[in-house]
């Protein structure tokens, strides 16, 4: 008796563990946290509770409030939800209690008003929102109501001058829009009535004069590294400004004006780094321009002896062969 006994309670005890056996396995979660697809509130909160300084859900399409609730337990820095698309305003309110550093929706292209105003009241310093590709005037006024520091809407590709006016109304430290490729004076002057203390333009390749003078009446820092070949009206509009931060990375080509207008410059760096070559009728007079903008920042100068007619130069980590000509303008008026 004692035996079957016995028997029936190791047959329950087996059965039970069967049935329970997908559970615990569904409870389990991918250690590559960005391969989760879903959660629910309970796992959400022990995810959350796991130390860590960034958390990356990224696989996540959907989140209701109650687990976006459940993920505020997360005491780290940096919270990445880039698979989400959409957010309701129930779970913007939710997401506006995480207190940490950066709070990354990227994966976002449409939010309404109602939870842009939501979403901007969150306490994290740094709010990522560069999925976003049009914006309207009544929804940029509530982005603009963030109050942490840095504010990046990098989808944008184009701005009107309303939508202009009322995203210029952040306050915060940083203000990015590096997908802007164009731009025109009349935008450029909503943007220098910006508030906020840095704003970064990089996706601009070209400006003309009239528009550079008008958005280099920013109060602020200006970030305008996208810039390729300025003309010397803009290159004498930039050496003007007090906004620039006088960096061109991405300057390819370079007369003998818009080198004398940049050397003029008291804040440019005098990086040319991407500038290959030199060659051309008026490379002396280049030469002698940029000599005049002090020591060289970002050049390698080391190769002092001549090599033929081509000398070689090392301009900000990249070799470049100008004419023998050019380098001795440059050496000899930098002595």
């Amino acid at each position: 008796m004692l035996t079957r006994f016995s028997l029936l309670i190791v047959a329950l005890l087996a059965l039970g563990f069967f049935f329970s056996l997908p559970r615990a396995m569904a409870d389990e979660l991918p250690k590559d946290t960005n391969k989760i697809v879903s959660l629910t509130p309970e796992q959400a909160g022990k995810l959350a509770r796991k130390p860590g300084k960034v958390l990356f859900l990224n696989g996540l399409t959907t989140l209701d409030a109650d687990t976006a609730k459940a993920l505020l337990e997360f005491k780290g820095s940096r919270l990445w939800l880039g698979g989400l698309t959409t957010l309701d305003v129930a779970t913007a309110k939710a997401l506006s209690e995480f207190k940490g550093i950066g709070l990354h929706l990227n994966g976002l292209t449409t939010l309404d008003a109602k939870a842009a105003k939501t979403l901007a009241g969150n306490k994290a310093y740094q709010l990522f929102l560069n999925g976003l590709t049009t914006l309207d005037a009544a929804t940029a006024k509530e982005h603009a109501g963030f109050k942490g520091a840095v504010l990046e809407l990098n989808g944008l590709t184009t701005l009107d001058a309303d939508t202009a006016k009322a995203i210029g109304e952040f306050t915060g430290q940083f203000l990015s829009l590096d997908r802007l490729t164009t731009l025109d004076a009349d935008i450029a002057k909503a943007l220098a009535e910006f508030q906020c203390k840095h704003l970064s333009l990089r996706g601009l390749t070209t400006l003309d004069a009239d528009t550079a003078k008008a958005i280099l009446g920013f109060k602020g820092n200006l970030t305008l590294n996208g810039l390729t070949t300025p003309d010397t009206e803009t290159a004498k509009a930039l050496a003007k400004s007090k906004a620039w931060d006088g960096r061109l990375p991405n300057l390819t080509t370079l007369d003998a004006d818009t080198a004398k207008a940049l050397s003029e410059s008291k804040a440019w760096d005098g990086d040319l780094s991407a500038v290959t070559t030199f060659d051309s009728p008026d490379s002396v007079e280049i030469a002698k321009a940029l000599a005049t903008c002090g020591p060289l920042p970002s050049f390698c100068t080391s190769a002092h002896e001549r090599v033929g007619e081509q000398s070689a130069w090392c301009v900000g980590g990249r070799g470049v062969a100008p004419t023998g000509d050019v380098r001795w303008a440059w050496m000899n008026d930098r002595r």
